[in-house]
Parts: structure tokens; C-alpha cells; sequence
């Protein structure tokens, strides 16, 4: 016969062996719900990344839109700003035709440039200094290098005038360039 603690033993065994497939069959549900909600917060995750990437390519399109609108209205007021410079030139013309007189045509293009030139320091673009500067890479493109008395890097002749268009070249000056006295030039002086 089984004595008290033997049959303490054997019921401890039948509770333990009961609590363990409780125990297995508790996770198994666990494990299908929480399978179940991570596909739910996948499926709404998967969702909110699609909404939001169409939200960002909207954005984009706006932005580019826009953009384009601002440079497009950019354009328009300096053309129009421009538009009365056109008016002189084409009143220069037709005077120039009717009339013998350059002195008076030569005036009406110099007040034409001056006004011209007026209109693009509003616009923030002035013409650059070069005569007389050293040549600077950032600022020149050199077109030659020609032998004189002036020092070599000294620009001596601007082929073509640069612009700057606040501190940032709009247009590099085409120049050309002192390469110095010619060596023998330099030994016939001595």
C-alpha cells in the first residue's frame, strides 16, 4: 500500500504534468493571438507607409510646381523691366534708317546701353573690373598670355566683359594676359 507520501508524490506529479499542458496549451493560444496582431499592426503599418509615401510624392510634385512658377515669375518681372529697353532700341532703329545724323544715333545707343545697364544693376547684376587686375581663375577665362612690360598675370586687354551677378560670376571676363618681359628683351636691357 502506498503510504501518505507516496501518494503526495503522485498527486504532486499528476498536478505538475496537468499545470505543464495547461502551461502548453496557454502559449499556443498566446502565440496565434499575438501572430494574429502583429499581422493586424503589419497590415496598418503597411498602410501608413503607403499613405505617407503618396503624400511625399505629392509634396514633391507641389514643390517642383511651384518652383517652376517662382523662376517663371522671376522671368516675367525682368522682362518686363526689360521691355522699355526694347522700346529704345527699336525707336534707335527706326530713327537710325530716317536719319543721316550718327552723332544723334550714336547718342540714342549710349543712352540706350546706359539705361539697359541701369536696368541690370536692379537687378543685381553688375559688370566686372578687369583692365588692370591680376588674372583670377575664379573671375577670368584667359583666351591668351602676350609678352609686355606690365607684370606677368596682369590683364592687359578684356576681349570680353564678365559679369557678377551679386558676389557669384554670372559671366567670366574673356581676357588677355601678361606673360612678362620676353627673356631676351630682358638681356638686351642689361
Amino acid at each position: 500500500m502506498a503510504t501518505s507520501s507516496e501518494h503526495a508524490e503522485v498527486q504532486n506529479g499528476t498536478e505538475q504534468a496537468t499545470q505543464t499542458t495547461n502551461a502548453d496549451q496557454e502559449p499556443t493560444i498566446s502565440m496565434e493571438e499575438q501572430l494574429k496582431k502583429a499581422l493586424a499592426e503589419r497590415d496598418e503599418y503597411r498602410e501608413i507607409s503607403i499613405r505617407k509615401v503618396a503624400e511625399l510624392e505629392n509634396f514633391r510634385k507641389r514643390s517642383e510646381q511651384e518652383r517652376g512658377e517662382l523662376i517663371a515669375f522671376g522671368n516675367h518681372k525682368l522682362l518686363l523691366r526689360l521691355l522699355p529697353v526694347l522700346d529704345d532700341l527699336q525707336r534707335a532703329v527706326e530713327n537710325g534708317k530716317s536719319s543721316t545724323d550718327y552723332k544723334s544715333l550714336l547718342e540714342g545707343i549710349e543712352l540706350v546701353y546706359n539705361k539697359t545697364m541701369q536696368t541690370f544693376e536692379e537687378a543685381g547684376v553688375k559688370p566686372m573690373k578687369s583692365l588692370g587686375e591680376m588674372f583670377d581663375v575664379k573671375m577670368h577665362e584667359a583666351l591668351m598670355q602676350m609678352p609686355s612690360e606690365a607684370p606677368e598675370g596682369q590683364i592687359l586687354q578684356e576681349a570680353q566683359r564678365g559679369y557678377l551677378y551679386g558676389e557669384k560670376v554670372l559671366r567670366h571676363a574673356k581676357v588677355i594676359v601678361s606673360a612678362g618681359m620676353p627673356d631676351n628683351a630682358g638681356e638686351q636691357a642689361a
